[in-house]
């Protein structure tokens, strides 16, 4: 019973991060943050589905998820891992929007130099890199993370990306099931 309720407050605790994945997706669009700009290969630096709305909406909505969570259930995960010296902070969730998103920035860059065309595929940094990047980016000012949400996060964040994509291809979100 107790491994159900650390994966499920895991997955509560990253909610800024897979959410920050996802809206760029939904609310993205406009204007590329390469500034449509070529790298010195002469490839695209990340191509046009990394827009400055989608940056910014990724950011945000991971900013105001973990607020959420912090007034909902923050206190609940405070208590269960004091032991540990663990804190789920209002401010959490704009630290993992942005490696969440920067996360996502160096993907598109790795997948530019490597031939990938944007929106390929480019398995497991799709399925677990913007997770990694998003608690990586946390880890210098918050580095109380349990050993148990690390294990819960890299078991079921992956499921819960393929499976986020192909609910977001099956209702027109994306272009691609990936």
């Amino acid at each position: 019973m107790d491994f159900w309720v650390d994966v499920g407050l895991a997955l509560l605790f990253a909610g800024p991060i897979f959410f920050s994945n996802a809206i760029p997706s939904v609310l993205g669009g406009g204007f590329p943050v390469d500034a449509y700009k070529n790298f010195f290969d002469g490839k695209r630096i990340l191509g046009d589905h990394k827009t400055l709305q989608g940056l910014i909406n990724g950011i945000l909505f991971g900013f105001f998820t973990g607020v959420i969570i912090w007034y909902t259930v923050g206190e609940t995960m405070n208590v269960r891992y004091e032991h540990l010296g663990f804190q789920y902070p209002f401010w959490i969730g704009i630290v993992f929007g942005w490696g969440t998103n920067f996360g996502d920035l160096i993907g598109s860059f790795i997948k530019r130099r490597i031939n990938i065309k944007s929106g390929g595929k480019f398995p497991v940094f799709d399925q677990l890199g913007y997770m990694v990047f998003g608690i990586l980016w946390a880890w210098p000012v918050y580095k109380a993370i349990p050993w148990q949400f690390w294990i819960s996060l890299l078991i079921f964040a992956p499921l819960i990306h393929i499976l986020s994509n192909l609910f977001a291809y099956a209702i027109n979100a994306k272009d691609v099931p990936w």
